[in-house]
This record gives C-alpha cells, structure tokens and sequence, in this order.
C-alpha cells in the first residue's frame, strides 16, 4: 500500500481546456481551471488477487489488466521496430486477450520521467493529472479521423479504444501508472475537457475527487509486463466506464532510483 497524491481538476462551471505538452526537457501540460491533489491510498494490486480484467476486455466493466509479454522489440524509438515487429505483437496480444476480429493500431507515447532523459529523446512526460483519454464524442471522432470512410460503417457495430502500457525501464519504481477501479468511478466524476495539442483539437474527461474512488498500481513492473485497459468503449453510446488513471510521484523514493522510461500505445478493436 502506498499513501500519494493525486492530482484531480477542481470544481468550476467553466468548460475546461487542457493544453498538452510538447516533448523535451520542459514538457508539462496546462489547465485553464484549478487543480487539487489529494492524498489517497494506492492499493497494490498483486496483494489484491483480483481479476480487474474480467474473462476478457469485451466486458462492458472492464477495468485493467496486467499480463506477461517479452517483446522483440529493441529501440522503441526506432519506427521501423515499431511498424515492422512491435505492431504486430500488440495486434496478437488485443486478438488474443479480447476475441476481437479487427485491430487497428493508431498511436505509440514514449515518455520519461527525467528532463535530460525527455531532452535527448524528444519524448514526453508522465501523464499526473487524473484523466481517461476519450469522451463519449471523441471516442468516435477518433474513430472517423484514424478510419476515413470505412470508419461510417465500423461504428455501428461495437467498438473500443485500448491502451496497452509498457515500462522501459527494470522495474519501474517511481511515476508507476495508478488505475482507479471503473466500479468505483460514476458519471458525475468526470468532465470533458477540451484537449489542446499543437496540431490537433480533441477531447478527454478529466476527473473531480470523489472520496469512493480506489487506486490501484502494480509494483515494480519490469519491460516484460503490460498493462492493458479500456479507454472507450462504444456499448451505451459510449457511455460506459473507461479506466481514469494517472502516475504517481512516490514518496520517500531514492534520488538514486532510475527514471521512469515507457511506451503507451492505443489502438481500435472491432467486434462485428
């Protein structure tokens, strides 16, 4: 059990905007409304036996899962690792995990946790503000913008957006990725957010504090792990829970610890 902070955005009846970041030393996102960290506990979820998963990630409730993978892969930097080898076994793994007939991978976030680290590599930060990437809309505008003209006839069977999260690093011991339980988490906890990018307008749902909400995380995940989780689903309209999550600054952690290094990628899984 760990005891952190986690960043939630305030109350407001503002519609809020959220600037993400560019990549480099000084990566930081912006939100044009107030920001509140509370201290919550984080549950480990190896000690917990519980299956957050369910049977598959086809289930509406579907939260997160962790599951083993070694992959091929050598630099996640290098595009043609990811394109030629790296795609491929994410497409196994979503068929496998899911029984979906399509996949459709649109998506790879390299982040690090060190500045100098971001600087050399031109990659991200940690995400530290409680967030699900999709809303209901956007869920499908992601759709039409990744598929064109197939995408018309794909959304009118079931469809959703799954994040598969990766450390580079053995293990990760600081910034590991928290998931709240999707149990937990009702429709008045979340707010779409106007999501700001330099070449792109979307939307996400940031996350007010609800004392119910219960934090999981998966300690020292090692490069040989990958935490999948649902980020849209297309069941109710879109409707249905996704996994709000985060990262975590630990406390009391070594200077000496490595810095946190992971890939994230999403992709589409099509069911009809």
């Amino acid at each position: 059990m760990l005891t952190a902070e986690v960043q939630y955005i305030a109350e407001g009846d503002e519609r809020p905007i959220y600037y993400a970041s560019s990549a480099g030393r000084n990566a930081s996102f912006t939100v044009n409304r107030g920001l509140t960290a509370y201290v919550v506990e984080v549950q480990d979820a190896r000690d917990v036996g519980t299956d957050f998963g369910g049977e598959e990630m086809g289930q509406p409730a579907i939260g997160f899962k962790l599951i083993n993978h070694h992959s091929a892969v050598n630099n996640f930097l290098d595009n043609e690792e990811i394109s030629g080898t790296y795609e491929a076994e994410i497409e196994s793994i979503l068929k496998s995990l899911t029984g979906a007939g399509r996949v459709h991978i649109f998506d790879h976030t390299v982040r690090a946790s060190d500045p100098e680290v971001r600087e050399q590599k031109q990659i991200r930060e940690p995400a530290t503000l409680v967030h699900n990437d999709y809303t209901p809309k956007s869920g499908y505008v992601c759709l039409d913008e990744n598929l064109g003209d197939d995408a018309g006839r794909l959304a009118k069977g079931r469809f959703q957006i799954i994040n598969l999260w990766r450390p580079l690093v053995n293990p990760v011991q600081n910034f590991p990725l928290v998931m709240c339980d999707a149990r937990t988490v009702g429709t008045a906890d979340v707010v779409p957010t106007e999501r700001r990018a330099p070449n792109h307008i979307g939307e996400l749902l940031l996350a007010t504090y609800n004392p119910e909400h219960r934090w999981y995380y998966f300690s020292n995940m090692t490069s040989d792990e990958v935490l999948v989780f649902k980020t849209f689903d297309s069941e109710n309209a879109g409707r249905t829970p996704g996994s709000i999550h985060t990262s975590i600054d630990v406390p009391g952690i070594s200077p000496d610890t490595p810095p946190r290094e992971s890939i994230e990628t999403r992709a589409f899984v099509f069911y009809d």
